[in-house]
C-alpha cells in the first residue's frame, strides 16, 4: 500500500516542481508606464462653446493646448485608447516567447472595434513594449506604438505611428515619473512632416506645486513658445506667449475662467 501511494504521489510532486521551476524562470512583471506618458489629462481646457468674451487668456491657452490634444485624441485615438485601457488589464506570462502579454478588445468612437496585444520583453532592468493592434477584415498585428522603460516605470520613451496605411512615426515621447518627488513629465515631439514638424509639447504634473499642471508648447511653425500653468481641479491658471500677447508677462484667469490680474 505504501509503495502504491508513493508511486501515485510522484506525478503530483513532479507537477509541483515543474510549476515552481516555471514560475522561478519567469522574468519579473514590469510596472506599466503611467497614463500621463501617452495620455495627459487636458480636461481643464475643454470648451463648452458658451464662454463669455472675458475668458481671452484661458481661451488662448485652450486653443493652443487643443491643437496637441487633437493629435493625441483624434488622429492617434486608437493607440492612445489601446494603451489607456491596457493599464486596467491583467497580464499573463508566455513561457514560449518569454514575454508578458496583455490581450483585450477596445472600441473607439467613430473608429471601430479593435483587438489589442501588448507585450513586454524584460531584459534585466530594461523593458521593451510593443502594441500590436488588429482590425477584423482590414489589418492584423500592426505595431501602432512601441517603447521602452525601466522595470519600475520611472522613465522611458514611446513612438506612435500614424496608421496601417502610412506606418511612419507621428509622435515620439520621452517621459519620467518620480514617485518620491511627485513630479511626472512627458515631452511629445511631432515627427510627422508638415506645419508642426519638430514642434513639441511638454506636460508636467507636480503634486506639490500651486499650479500642479503645466505645458510648454514649442511651435516651430509660428516660431513661438507658449507656457501654460493651471491648477487641477480648481481650473485657475496663467499663460505666457510673447508672440500672441506681445510681452513676456503671464496672463491669468480665475476659477470661473474669467481674465484676472496675475499675483505680483
Amino acid at each position: 500500500m505504501k509503495k502504491i501511494l508513493a508511486i501515485a504521489l510522484i506525478p503530483m510532486t513532479l507537477l509541483w516542481s515543474c510549476s515552481d521551476d516555471d514560475q522561478a524562470a519567469q522574468d519579473p512583471q514590469p510596472n506599466m508606464p503611467p497614463e500621463s506618458s501617452m495620455a495627459p489629462n487636458f480636461e481643464n481646457f475643454e470648451d463648452d462653446g458658451a464662454r463669455a468674451e472675458t475668458v481671452n487668456n484661458w481661451a488662448y491657452a485652450a486653443t493652443s493646448v487643443g491643437i496637441y490634444s487633437a493629435i493625441l485624441y483624434s488622429n492617434l485615438a486608437v493607440p492612445v485608447t489601446a494603451f489607456k485601457i491596457g493599464l486596467k488589464q491583467d497580464a499573463t506570462y508566455n513561457t514560449e516567447t518569454n514575454l508578458w502579454v496583455w490581450e483585450y478588445d477596445i472600441s473607439v468612437p467613430n473608429k471601430g472595434s479593435y483587438a489589442v496585444r501588448l507585450t513586454a520583453d524584460v531584459d534585466g532592468t530594461n523593458v521593451d513594449w510593443t502594441g500590436y493592434i488588429s482590425l477584423a477584415g482590414s489589418f492584423e498585428d500592426f505595431v501602432w506604438f512601441e517603447g521602452e522603460s525601466n522595470l519600475n516605470a520611472d522613465a522611458g520613451s514611446w513612438t506612435l505611428y500614424e496608421s496601417p496605411d502610412n506606418p511612419s512615426a507621428w509622435l515620439s515621447v520621452n517621459w519620467s515619473d518620480n514617485e518620491a518627488t511627485g513630479v511626472a513629465t512627458s515631452t511629445f515631439n511631432v515627427e510627422k512632416e508638415g506645419n508642426f514638424f519638430e514642434s513639441s509639447i511638454t506636460y508636467t504634473a507636480d503634486a506639490n506645486a500651486d499650479f500642479n499642471r503645466s505645458v510648454v508648447i514649442v511651435d516651430t511653425n509660428a516660431s513661438n513658445t507658449i507656457e501654460v500653468d493651471w491648477n487641477k481641479p480648481s481650473g485657475e491658471g496663467r499663460v505666457k506667449s510673447e508672440a500672441h500677447f506681445e510681452d513676456t508677462a503671464y496672463h491669468c484667469w480665475d476659477k470661473t475662467l474669467n481674465d484676472t490680474d496675475c499675483p505680483s
